[in-house]
């Protein structure tokens, strides 16, 4: 169970709920997945037919590459799943950033001041100042940064919420987004479970592993090279 000030949050499960309603909704618009994107689509229905080829396009990324697989079994329709999970994430980044802005400034401010904390904290993600890549094109186009950040905030957020295991799991899966976060996921492991709960150690080594085991297993076997497209 949630300690108590997370309750005074939004609940995730509610907040998935209505994030993955509005990004089906946002289907009526008219954008389409970028270049990346299609190409994550391309190499799932690889990857689900045993023909993955990662020889060209962008960089090889694991997790989206593994959320697009089930989806080629949908035809045409693995475009708008993968548009409505890509979104679900940009909404459920602002979610997060509420909640945990929220909780870090905690009982020793009213719950106004909590509230108001944490819509700014979701606003400045929402206006995100990238001049190459908008966070809005992140949003409409389905590319990968923002599962990356609902992740890492959902680890700040699980952290604070005294579940540990929960946090390094999405550490591990934000590795399979982008390689720098393994230092996270490995540090995290090290100073905050390998001593405090010692019956995940084994779970924890697995899934520090399990970035740079799919990472570079899924060059080596897309293109015979597994630094064909680290980064």
């Amino acid at each position: 169970m949630d300690s108590p000030i997370y309750r005074s949050g939004p609940r995730l499960d509610a907040a998935l709920a209505v994030c993955g309603g509005l990004a089906v909704l946002s289907l009526l618009l008219p954008f389409a997945p970028a270049y990346d994107s299609w190409s994550w689509l391309v190499w799932g229905r690889e990857l689900a037919s045993l023909s993955l080829d990662t020889a060209a396009g962008p960089s090889w990324k694991p997790l989206p590459v593994l959320i697009a697989a089930p989806f080629s079994i949908f035809g045409d329709a693995a475009v708008a799943l993968w548009l409505v999970v890509a979104r679900t994430a940009w909404l459920m980044a602002l979610v997060l950033g509420f909640r945990v802005a929220g909780s870090l400034l905690g009982r020793a401010v009213g719950r106004p001041a909590r509230v108001m904390g944490g819509l700014v904290a979701a606003l400045s993600i929402a206006l995100l100042d990238d001049p190459e890549t908008p966070w809005l094109r992140h949003f409409g186009h389905g590319l990968s940064e923002p599962l990356l950040v609902a992740l890492l905030f959902l680890a700040v957020d699980r952290h604070l919420g005294s579940r540990p295991g929960q946090a390094l799991a999405a550490l591990a899966l934000a590795g399979l987004v982008r390689p720098e976060t393994w230092v996270l996921s490995a540090a995290y492991l090290v100073v905050c479970l390998w001593r405090t709960r010692p019956a995940l150690r084994g779970w924890g080594a697995f899934a520090v592993g399990l970035g740079p085991l799919l990472w570079f297993a899924g060059d080596l076997l897309g293109s015979g090279d597994p630094l064909t497209g680290p980064g």
